[in-house]
């Protein structure tokens, strides 16, 4: 029999963590297979010992992959989509843990939507370095690719979406080109031409208490430029309200982000390139302070998606 879902579990520099991710996938309550792919280096201290913390779970049916060099996250996904073999699949982060019904429901549902349905996301919430929680407060389902374009989608992060694996495989899984955001470019090509489903039950728990790598602005705006670059196409032939709302979403999640950086300069100047009036600007201040006072994580919806 083959399994339900497939869960493919990337993992690089969190031996520490890496069982706490592994544990949740073993506990859920459907028939499903459990795909790590080390991405350290075979022989490297790393991946002995995240070898040697996994050494319990390989007689549980873990099944382990190691790269032979670190060839980053996106291609370690795409290696276990290359031998999953459940229906439905799942990729989920070396830190994150997800509740033991949560890949059981997410099936049921898109079995129940059907084929138009590409995949499926829950309620989540995330816990921070200073101890506090914040909730999900995104619901937002059906025809949606705009809103993937405009990235304000917000899913939690890539543990989050159960995919019909082969959609997965036919839109080529994951795109390594990608160093930042892969997760919602591989999101929104699964949405071009299927619809979202989402279930209104907190299943996942993020953990950012710990947060290694620490973005510089200059890398999230080559991210931002690249994902123009790769997107542009698509976001051009919307129509005209909603291109116009796809580029000013983008350009205010870079002044959000230049502020703590302080280059808020050339983010204002990001802004004025495509035309986020005042009106607009004001209406997203309002949407931090709401997300900021009342702890919920969702995406700003200025398009529309009609």
């Amino acid at each position: 029999m083959k399994p339900l879902v497939s869960i493919v579990i990337p993992t690089y520099r969190r031996s520490d963590r890496i069982t706490r991710s592994a544990e949740s996938a073993l506990k859920q309550t459907c028939d499903c297979e459990v795909i790590v792919v080390d991405d350290n280096g075979r022989g490297s201290e790393e991946q002995k010992k995240t070898a040697e913390a996994l050494s319990p779970y390989l007689n549980r049916g873990v099944i382990y992959l190691v790269n032979e060099e670190n060839r980053r996250a996106s291609w370690s996904r795409n290696r276990g989509l290359e031998i999953a073999r459940g229906k439905y699949i799942t990729f989920l982060d070396d830190d994150d843990e997800i509740h033991p019904d949560k890949l059981r429901k997410q099936a049921e549902l898109l079995e129940t939507l059907g084929e138009e349905y590409s995949c499926c996301y829950t309620a989540y919430h995330k816990l921070l370095k200073d101890g506090s929680v914040y909730e999900s407060g995104e619901t937002i389902q059906g025809w949606v690719y705009p809103y993937a374009l405009a990235r304000v989608i917000y899913n939690g992060s890539g543990s989050n979406l159960l995919a019909r694996t082969d959609l997965a495989r036919a839109i080529g899984g994951y795109d390594i080109t990608f160093a930042k955001r892969q997760d919602m470019e591989f999101m929104a090509r699964l949405l071009k031409h299927h619809k979202l489903a989402y279930l209104d039950e907190d299943l996942l728990t993020i953990h950012y208490e710990i947060r290694e790598n620490a973005l510089t602005y200059e890398g999230l705006k080559a991210a931002d430029e690249y994902w123009i670059e790769v997107f542009r196409d698509e976001i051009d032939a919307l129509p005209k309200k909603q291109r116009t709302a796809v580029y000013q979403s983008l350009a205010l999640e870079r002044w959000r982000y230049s502020i703590p950086r302080y280059m808020q300069r050339d983010a204002i100047a990001n802004m004025k390139k495509y035309h986020v009036t005042i009106p607009v600007f004001v209406k997203y201040i309002g949407y931090l302070l709401e997300r900021v006072i009342g702890k919920k994580s969702y995406g700003f919806k200025l398009i529309k998606n009609n």
